[in-house]
């Protein structure tokens, strides 16, 4: 049930006031601490829930939630944390637990193993992850993982089911945070997970957003595209390197480069592009050393890999 503040009256003396004045300072700051934040685009499961409606949820997960768990989960969407933290995040939230963020006996509704959370449609490529945080704080870091290809949503999350897309740098308090990533190719239902460990304290917070791949297949595996899309050789390089693709009938082609932050720095291709085998030459030119995407797109189809630089050009 929501929480209720009933107003009342009473005669007080003048000198009281000041006190009193402090007190509901006091007692309102506290409030304001320990709100913090959760993904909202995409939608993570309990600002979703949140917005169905804590009192009369629609979906059916988020429903089972409130009979399990009760209403407040819900209206204290911004708080999923770990106060000690510190980093160490496996060691706070087990298996099985990572949508409740460690803390089963109260969001324990979230951890629920079902196909029927409401997920956000996504596709291959770059993509933006949004944290909503009504108590900005100075952040550590923010951390965004993917469920690994096999995963399917009839097995409880867990770490090891989960690879790291990004991590931030350090950065000062934010009431919204735009996070670049990469996504993958994957089909179906996947889960992206985020963490926000903050710098000026050992509490951190966790995020579960449910997403939609659909059914497409990659480039690669789907029967109808006639084209093959190769990994960039060598990989990783120093200085230049070979992507090889070929069509079989004519089409719009587009092959760009994007860093770790989701920032392009290269378009290879982007134009009609003619039946054959093609071999595309990757100059590093200026790019400092790291973790880069490549995202080559043929119609209504993306498939994205990993490329490293590294050495001196």
């Amino acid at each position: 049930m929501k929480r209720k503040v009933f107003p009342f009256f009473v005669l007080i003396d003048e000198q009281v006031i000041p006190k009193l004045l402090w007190t509901v300072l006091l007692l309102t700051a506290t409030q304001f601490v320990f709100s913090h934040g959760t993904v909202t685009s995409p939608a993570s499961r309990v600002w979703n829930c949140y917005q169905e409606n804590p009192e009369n949820p629609s979906s059916p997960p988020c429903i089972a939630a409130v009979i399990s768990h009760g209403t407040q989960p819900l209206y204290d969407w911004n708080g999923i944390n770990q106060a000690n933290a510190n980093g160490q995040h496996m060691l706070y939230v087990m298996d099985g637990n990572l949508a409740s963020g460690g803390r089963p006996m109260i969001y324990g509704g979230l951890d629920q193993v079902t196909p029927d959370w409401v997920a956000t449609t996504v596709s291959a490529g770059p993509d933006t992850i949004t944290w909503t945080n009504s108590a900005p704080h100075a952040t550590a870091y923010y951390q965004v993982y993917i469920t690994k290809d096999s995963w399917t949503p009839s097995q409880p999350l867990t770490w090891d089911n989960l690879i790291l897309l990004v991590q931030t740098p350090p950065s000062a308090a934010a009431s919204s945070v735009d996070i670049p990533v990469i996504l993958p190719v994957r089909t179906g239902k996947h889960v992206i997970y985020s963490v926000w460990q903050r710098s000026d304290s050992p509490e951190a917070f966790y995020s579960t957003s449910d997403v939609d791949f659909g059914s497409s297949l990659s480039i690669s595996a789907h029967k109808e595209t006639s084209a093959t899309f190769e990994q960039n050789y060598p990989n990783p390089f120093n200085s230049i390197t070979t992507i090889n693709y070929s069509l079989k009938e004519k089409a719009f082609v587009s092959l760009k480069v994007y860093n770790i932050l989701g920032v392009e720095v290269s378009t290879l291709l982007n134009d009609i592009t003619y039946p054959g085998q093609y071999k595309l030459v990757f100059n590093r030119e200026k790019l400092p050393n790291g973790v880069y995407f490549y995202i080559f797109q043929v119609g209504d189809f993306i498939e994205a890999k990993r490329m490293i630089i590294h050495g001196i050009p």
